[in-house]
């Protein structure tokens, strides 16, 4: 195994290695592309999850409305309103959601490294526990903790690792990228029902036309979504389609029906 060094990156075996710009870990704790490509294709989960949540919320209540009213300005007035109250709640929710869920991780790895501190017997017999349970021999597994001791930072992201199944990585902030690219994305999908209504079409017309610009633009994220995950991207598409189906039914039985329980006669479009 021939290594080479320098201030960015190792090279094992011909397999580059990067280590800078990690952050407090950042100089010891290796990286790999294949975490970087899956962390990118994390990221995508909020754009994914967005556009979807927008066109289902958003077709749903532009075809219960359209259903029940005759008004179109009606319809148009309820799909911006869900649009941009959509859009901050799926942002806010998205920050709120990430920073709870980094505050957690950075008590468990604050709480982790008080115990290394308190009581390093302890967690150094725990740590060799968990490395006989992973198949080493006693003597290897002493070895190795032995090892990872001298270099606190390593022997942190390790004990972390085993006891709570986490990177200490996910304890990094990541900004308001992901927030801004949900609520971009619930906006842009919530955008796709509203178009027909707000173009002047009568509302049978526009009602059918957003359930095909619906259905299309869910078919297209369902299928970019199986190719990310190695899954049949054409029945992933068709999966999300059908979701999107039973939202449109649903909505139209609700908003064709449910006005007469209050003395309101169903309102046909199609």
């Amino acid at each position: 195994m021939s290594q080479q060094r320098n201030s960015s990156a190792i090279n094992v075996d011909n397999r580059i290695v990067s280590v800078a710009n990690r952050g407090r870990h950042a100089a010891r704790i290796p990286d790999t592309p294949e975490r970087q490509r899956l962390e990118r294709q994390r990221s995508v989960r909020e754009v994914v999850f967005g556009a979807q949540d927008g066109i289902l919320t958003t077709l749903g209540i532009v075809t219960g409305v359209g259903s029940a009213a005759s008004d179109r300005t009606i319809v148009v007035i309820t799909g911006l309103l869900s649009l941009f109250v959509g859009a901050i709640s799926m942002g806010v929710g998205e920050y709120l959601g990430g920073k709870s869920e980094r505050e957690v991780v950075q008590n468990a790895i604050a709480r982790e490294q008080r115990e290394m501190a308190e009581m390093p017997d302890e967690e150094y017999a725990e740590q060799v526990a968990y490395y006989r349970l992973k198949g080493f021999t006693d003597a290897e597994a002493v070895t190795i903790v032995e090892r990872l001791q001298k270099n606190p930072d390593i022997w942190l992201h390790e004990m972390v690792r085993d006891e709570f199944g986490i990177d200490v990585r996910e304890s990094e902030g990541r900004g308001l990228r992901e927030s801004f690219g949900m609520a971009g994305s619930f906006a842009l999908g919530a955008a796709v029902p509203v178009v027909p209504y707000a173009a002047g079409m009568a509302l049978g017309n526009a009602m059918w036309l957003a359930l095909g610009l619906a259905a299309a633009a869910l078919f297209g994220i369902g299928y970019f979504a199986g190719t990310l995950s190695a899954r049949n991207a054409i029945l992933k598409g068709i999966e999300i389609v059908a979701f999107g189906a039973g939202v449109f039914g649903v909505s139209w039985a609700v908003g064709h029906y449910v006005p007469s329980l209050f003395g309101h006669p169903p309102v046909s479009v199609g």
